[in-house]
């Protein structure tokens, strides 16, 4: 929801870094949930609802990392940290939020282990990060100066910002 919503806003109202801020999203969560798929592959842990174990790993499970909780910090993390600061407060408490009561319902109903949501929020903010800075490395900031040179004429300098 939040990156239709992200989407149909930066749409309607014909916002470019709207509409770069929904590929980021999506950018990150397939990112996320490629990583978080090859570890589940790998640690193969058994759910809460499948064993009382919580270090039950390399039996065929699919619970660590939770890829609910990876897929909503991706994209949390995106909303919150992306965009101008005028309104950064309500972005990062719409992120966070939607991703940490994600991350708390999996717990909750007792699909995850605790140590399941906190290893895919960790993904996923890693992921998501890795997205934004990509795409700003990407897109730099680029600096045009034009100035007199010496011994008359005129000089033209260009610098790349990268953050």
């Amino acid at each position: 929801m939040v990156v239709l919503g992200t989407w149909a806003y930066a749409g309607l109202s014909d916002d470019y870094q709207g509409r770069r801020e929904t590929f980021t999203m999506l950018e990150a969560a397939a990112f996320s949930s490629v990583t978080a798929e090859g570890l589940k592959f790998a640690a193969g842990r058994a759910r809460p609802n499948e064993s009382s174990r919580v270090d039950d790993w390399r039996s065929g499970g699919s619970s660590f990392p939770s890829l609910h909780a990876t897929a909503a910090f991706a994209i949390g993390t995106v909303l919150a940290e992306s965009g101008n600061d005028d309104y950064r407060w309500v972005r990062r408490v719409l992120g966070y939020g939607m991703a940490g009561a994600t991350a708390y319902i999996r717990v909750k109903d007792n699909v995850h282990w605790l140590s399941d949501t906190v290893a895919g929020a960790a993904l996923g903010a890693a992921s998501a990060r890795f997205a934004m800075n990509r795409r700003e490395a990407r897109h730099p900031p680029l600096n045009v100066s034009v100035g007199p040179a010496q011994g008359g004429g005129m000089s033209v300098s260009f610098n790349y910002t990268f953050q």
